[in-house]
């Protein structure tokens, strides 16, 4: 590929790379029954009980201020996750789930293990490889043009 091609190719990448996420988040909110696939991000972060903060979420469902604000706010009222101050910093606030959030996820994930879309992380590491080393390249891109 010379350079004349490049943008156009690069063009396509993104498209593509584009398409698989959003193929991906089809899918499983699909399979998981719910619209909102940031919800089984956040209760995938929490469900081991550790408690979250906002900022942790927001990485975890790549969703930031009003977005992430909204999602949780609706969790709460579904009984899903709580809100408590951090006990070692009272500035924070970290989000926790409820037994309800714990048994919703539990559900969620038999659901995606039913339907064989966890093999797409499991039986092919070459994927998740890839996609890592697609973002290194992309940030060490970034890093030589800045």
């Amino acid at each position: 590929m010379d350079n004349s091609t490049a943008p156009t190719t690069l063009v396509e990448l993104a498209r593509l790379v584009r398409l698989a996420a959003q193929e991906l988040d089809r899918a499983i909110a699909a399979c998981v029954g719910d619209t909102s696939v940031g919800r089984w991000h956040v209760l995938a972060a929490v469900a081991d009980g550790e408690g979250r903060s906002m900022s942790q979420l927001g990485e975890a469902a790549l969703l930031t201020g009003a977005s992430l604000t909204r999602l949780i706010d609706a969790m709460i009222a579904e009984n899903l996750v709580h809100r408590r101050v951090d006990d070692t910093d009272r500035r924070r606030v970290l989000v926790f789930p409820t037994p309800r959030g714990v048994r919703a996820y539990q559900t969620m994930t038999t659901a995606l293990a039913d339907s064989g879309l966890d093999l797409l992380a499991v039986g092919g590491p070459r994927l998740p490889k890839a996609l890592t080393s697609l973002i290194g390249h992309i940030h060490e891109a970034e890093s030589a043009h800045a």
